[in-house]
């Protein structure tokens, strides 16, 4: 059989071809493969300050991985804010602004749970916030140093976590706290925060923090960091977990909303 050398060539520059696409798909395709790591640890992160149309909102609400928000009740985008973070896909939690040991009283907004609260003004508070703050799945405290070593006002909080069937974070803002305990007495299921993403507004410094809830997450399995939007975090703090997400996946850091924590019994 004759083959011209026209058709020679021809041959010759679409085997060429098909081996550089092969040796192509070899040394560039195998770097994408590299990244899909196995998962080490899970972290999951939860955005405090919501219900104020606070800075940071929108671009809390196209981040791409599972975000836990807390919205604080009675506030004037309370509801609103409820309704966009769930279109978005985040899980809501009740921010419960609570009494501190130390700080000023505005920083709590309307109907604050304080240590002169009747356990009937308690449920009262609580039970309105929920219904400001729809879809809830669990609650935390916002502050609350002086409140949460109060066992008789943590008992009424965790009661109605109970009755509702939401779990409890603890945001650790104080030395000591009953809510631990009392989660367990109840059965109501008892997260705690390992570290605060941006107790200032550096990025170098929110950086270093998402670093530490890594390798928190790869020493014990999972680990809980707060961050907020407005005047303590904001923009920033959405900017650093937008530019690490990534490089954290990597390393084998899988984001999962809190109550995954608490279905899959990683605590």
């Amino acid at each position: 059989m004759y083959i011209s050398k026209k058709t020679l060539w021809i041959l010759l520059i679409v085997f060429i071809i098909i081996m550089g696409l092969v040796v192509f798909n070899l040394v560039f395709g195998k770097k994408s493969i590299e990244t899909d790591a196995p998962v080490k640890g899970y972290v999951a992160i939860v955005i405090d300050d919501l219900g104020g149309n606070g800075e940071g909102i929108d671009e809390l609400l196209h981040l791409d991985i599972p975000i836990t928000a807390a919205i604080m009740p009675f506030l004037e985008a309370t509801e609103s804010e409820a309704v966009k973070c769930n279109e978005a896909g985040l899980e809501i939690i009740l921010h419960i602004p609570m009494e501190p040991e130390q700080g000023s009283p505005s920083w709590l907004g309307p109907r604050p749970i304080t240590v002169d609260k009747a356990d009937d003004e308690i449920r009262n508070i609580i039970e309105d916030g929920l219904k400001e703050v729809k879809y809830a799945k669990g609650m935390n405290n916002h502050m609350g140093s002086k409140v949460m070593k109060d066992k008789r006002i943590m008992t009424e909080v965790l009661k109605i976590a109970k009755e509702n069937n939401l779990y409890f974070l603890d945001s650790l803002t104080g030395e000591y706290t009953v809510a631990n305990d009392i989660s367990h007495e109840l059965e109501v299921v008892y997260l705690s925060r390992d570290v605060f993403l941006d107790n200032s507004k550096n990025k170098n410094q929110i950086k270093k923090a998402m670093e530490k809830l890594a390798d928190i997450a790869l020493e014990k399995g999972y680990a809980i960091g707060i961050g907020h939007v407005g005047g303590q975090g904001g923009k920033v703090t959405i900017e650093v977990i937008e530019e690490m997400k990534e490089e954290l996946k990597v390393k084998g850091i899988e984001f999962v909303y809190l109550s995954q924590l608490e279905n899959n019994k990683k605590m």
